[in-house]
């Protein structure tokens, strides 16, 4: 059940997250707060299990969203919501490049805040119900687990962030079918998101340069020019 979900709330701004757990407490969230970067990455490293959503405020004293972001997905998948009253395309990318599952400008209304959040816990509990795909293993020495979100070739492991281990998995789970950019956006971004389309061309850039520093010699993402990608 969605609304028995644990949402850790990080902002500087004690309103904000006063406001916020009012509109999330009414949906049946369990919630906790962090008011700066130092004390949510303490939280989430002491109890990474507790939470199955962040919401992360960008512009912040100690640390700011991005850092708080990008140390989180050093040694954790959960899905990050960052909020920010920045609207420049350029921080939306910024964060989503990190690591960030979604990006949500303020003012927001809060109808469009629980429909974000549903839909994060959403495709989580979809991704996390499929059992039957657990491991793909390749000749050349690529192998993806779903279970624990790793990817090693020859047994030594790749670091991926959330996303990119997402569009690699669904290229993978599917070889020889092109993706076009937008397929991509939607499926691994969700039908919410509105960036731009070099998203998942910098996605993939990152994606192979890890695999290929890792020692596997094929490039198995291929871009289909003019259309999108697929796995070989």
């Amino acid at each position: 059940m969605i609304e028995n979900k644990t949402i850790l709330i990080v902002d500087d701004e004690f309103q904000m997250r006063t406001l916020l757990s009012i509109y999330l407490k009414d949906e049946g969230f369990d919630l906790f707060e962090a008011s700066t970067g130092k004390e949510a990455i303490t939280k989430i490293r002491n109890n990474p299990d507790n939470y199955d959503l962040i919401i992360l405020d960008i512009m912040m004293p100690d640390l700011d969203g991005f850092e708080v972001c990008k140390i989180v997905r050093e040694y954790s998948t959960i899905p990050i919501l960052m909020l920010s009253a920045r609207k420049a395309l350029e921080d939306r990318v910024d964060g989503l490049n990190l690591g960030a599952d979604d990006y949500l400008t303020k003012p927001f209304e809060p109808e469009e805040l629980i429909a974000r959040v549903k839909a994060l816990l959403r495709r989580v509990t979809t991704i996390e119900a499929k059992k039957d795909e657990v491991k793909l293993a390749f000749e050349d020495g690529l192998s993806i687990y779903y279970e624990n979100r790793s990817v090693y070739v020859n047994n030594e492991l790749v670091e991926l962030t959330a996303k990119e281990f997402e569009l690699l998995y669904k290229l993978a789970l599917n070889p020889q079918r092109v993706y076009t950019r937008d397929d991509l956006l939607y499926l691994i971004w969700g039908e919410d998101y509105v960036g731009a389309q070099r998203t998942v061309d910098s996605h993939m850039k990152n994606i192979r340069s890890k695999l290929y520093a890792a020692g596997l010699k094929n490039n198995r993402i291929i871009t289909v020019w003019g259309v999108g990608y697929k796995f070989v």
